[in-house]
């Protein structure tokens, strides 16, 4: 028996019956049983795996027992009670032979025992100095093995006021995170989506609010009485579990630009381990993760420290916040795991406001966040209304430039129209006046009776020679006019054709040398441009040689999308300072009364080249022939 006589008992006593409990190991014994029965051992309380079976092994975690203890205290006392904290297992209490409550269903198997987890005050009796505790205990679920937490004597009025402060303070706690962890949840789908820092964040609050309602009150198991209770300790676990992959979550989407990508790998494969080891394994094994999840969490918050500190270092501001919400949860977590291993006291109740307090600044981390986001959006916004009215005006003054371009182009239109009626009269009302007076001055030298003078028959000459002249130039006029306006026929021929057929024009009597390239090819552009070009480029050289026979060479290069020509001859050559000057309309090296020439084939050349995509370019002495090169894009 444990003399407590000496003990007085005020508001603020708290005896603790924590040592010489007799300990009936694979035994349910109720009271008046015991006089058959030797105690296995005098133990205190804690998880009986601690207590030896043999000189070599202790006893197994799963199994039954009966606790029992005999105290005496003063008659002349409050009302006095005995705290009961949770038991990791279902039990059955009686105080001085009768039976006071029974948590769950005990029994001697796994299969007879239901298992519940509460924790209860017991009054005792006022005119009762002697009382005796039985406490049936059966263990078929977690790795804690019967009693682990004393229990405690203490005043009624204290115990009541202690457990009325715990469910207070578990009500705003619970309250609190559950109003935090919709508010974010709702925030993040309905309005926010963007920053994933808002949903880890309620998921944290929602199962840590979770995790405190079915530690503290398991509503689940009172409102399913039949539900295996290792079922919802496996629930609770994974809770757990989810609760830290959310803050390490929480803490990667703050930093992303501080954090690799392969620390969310590892945090959701250790939260996926886990969750697969709780879930498969059996009753007791799972229960024993809580400890190495806390030491991984414990290293998650070295490392989000040094993390935190980088982005201080980068000026970082939310950083600040974070870095002291950190310490002072650090704090309180360590302040939990205490009040969680003693169970006793009113630890918990500045624990619980101390979470509080810990995501309210959470909380002003994420509204500052959103304020950044926003402010920044407004920003955009801003320069994007800008940028808006920018574009407005501009496409007024595109749709202005479109306008004039659409009068530019009805004018093109109308003077091309206008060209074509000039083309016209040119051909019928220009031409055939020059024909008639060709054939007038033809008449009037037949029709003179008397010889004419030389002088006279040269002038007639000349004035014929003018006419003609000028019929050329209307022609060439004529031709220029049609290659400006002209549309491309484009078809597949061979060089050396075309050539040929060039030079049996141009030297139907085969007296000049003309040198076709050494090797064909065939290509694939406008054949009357073609044929047009070089028409020109022989005809010139034969025209202007100043030898009795010319002598002209023809060559191509070709490359990707393009050939290079060149076309050379024996004659005069021309001097570098006229080289520009040749492509000129009506521009002529030599005097009209010494070369028949209108001065256009050279301009109509390289305005071919140029429709072409191409360049033309001469290369000459006076004196040295001429080499003109030009490309031709196909």
């Amino acid at each position: 028996m444990v003399d407590l006589q000496q003990e007085t008992f005020e508001n603020t006593t708290e005896i603790l019956l924590d040592a010489d409990w007799e300990f009936y190991w694979n035994a349910l014994l109720k009271p008046g049983n015991f006089n058959t029965k030797t105690a296995f051992t005098k133990v205190s309380l804690k998880s009986w795996t601690n207590f030896p079976l043999s000189d070599t092994e202790n006893l197994p975690t799963f199994g039954y027992a009966t606790y029992r203890l005999t105290f005496s205290i003063l008659e002349d006392r409050p009302q006095v009670s005995l705290y009961v904290p949770k038991i990791y297992a279902a039990s059955k209490i009686w105080l001085n032979g009768k039976l006071i409550s029974e948590i769950g269903h005990v029994g001697k198997s796994k299969a007879e025992t239901l298992h519940r987890r509460f924790a209860e005050i017991i009054p005792l009796d006022a005119h009762e100095t002697t009382f005796e505790i039985v406490i049936q205990v059966a263990n078929f679920y977690h790795n804690k093995g019967g009693i682990s937490a004393p229990i405690v004597l203490s005043t009624t009025q204290k115990l009541q006021k202690m457990q009325s402060q715990r469910v207070v303070t578990d009500m705003v706690f619970i309250g609190s995170l559950s109003f935090i962890g919709m508010f974010f949840l709702l925030f993040f789908l309905f309005y926010w989506h963007k920053d994933r820092a808002v949903l880890y964040f309620a998921i944290l609050c929602l199962s840590l609010a979770y995790m405190t309602l079915s530690d503290r009150y398991a509503p689940l198991a009172q409102i399913f009485e039949s539900v295996s209770w290792i079922l919802l300790t496996k629930i609770e676990y994974i809770t757990l579990f989810l609760s830290g992959l959310s803050a390490s979550m929480f803490f990667y989407y703050v930093f992303i630009k501080f954090v690799p990508k392969i620390y969310t790998k590892i945090v959701i494969y250790i939260f996926f381990i886990l969750c697969a080891f709780t879930t498969v394994l059996p009753a007791p094994h799972f229960t024993k993760f809580v400890m190495p999840f806390m030491i991984l969490l414990i290293l998650d918050l070295i490392y989000v420290s040094f993390i935190i500190f980088r982005a201080i270092a980068n000026q970082r501001h939310e950083s600040i916040l974070l870095l002291v919400s950190m310490v002072f949860a650090a704090c309180i977590f360590f302040a939990h795991i205490f009040a969680f291993l003693g169970d006793n006291g009113n630890a918990i109740v500045y624990v619980n406001f101390g979470y509080i307090v810990v995501f309210l600044l959470l909380s002003m981390l994420l509204m500052t966040r959103f304020s950044d986001s926003f402010r920044a959006l407004e920003e955009a916004k801003i320069l994007a209304l800008a940028q808006k009215k920018e574009i407005s005006e501009k496409s007024k003054e595109l749709s202005e430039v479109n306008q004039e371009l659409k009068e530019n182009v009805l004018q093109l239109k109308n003077y091309n129209a206008e060209l074509d009626s000039f083309n016209h009269i040119v051909s019928h009302d220009l031409k055939a006046p020059l024909v008639a007076m060709h054939s007038l001055v033809s008449f009037i030298e037949e029709d003179l009776e008397v010889p004419v003078n030389t002088y006279a028959e040269a002038h007639f000459k000349a004035l014929k020679g003018r006419i003609t002249k000028m019929y050329s130039m209307i022609n060439g006029l004529l031709e220029y006019s049609r290659i400006a306006q002209g549309q491309k026929n484009k078809e597949s021929f061979y060089i050396n054709e075309v050539l040929k057929e060039i030079i049996d024009t141009v030297d139907p009597e085969k007296k000049h040398t003309i040198h076709l390239p050494i090797n064909d090819s065939e290509i694939h552009t406008s054949k009357i441009e073609f044929q047009h070009v070089f028409l020109n480029l022989i005809g010139n050289a034969i025209e202007h040689c100043d030898k009795v026979y010319a002598a002209i060479n023809i060559s191509f290069s070709k490359s990707s999308n393009k050939y290079i020509f060149t076309v050379q001859d024996n004659g005069p050559g021309i001097d570098p300072k006229y080289h520009e000057k040749i492509f000129d309309m009506f521009y002529q090296l030599e005097q009209s009364d010494v070369v028949e020439s209108t001065g256009i084939g050279l301009s109509i050349v390289k305005k071919i080249v140029s429709a072409n995509h191409g360049k033309i370019s001469i290369e000459s002495k006076d004196g040295v022939g001429v080499t003109i090169k030009f490309s031709w894009k196909v």
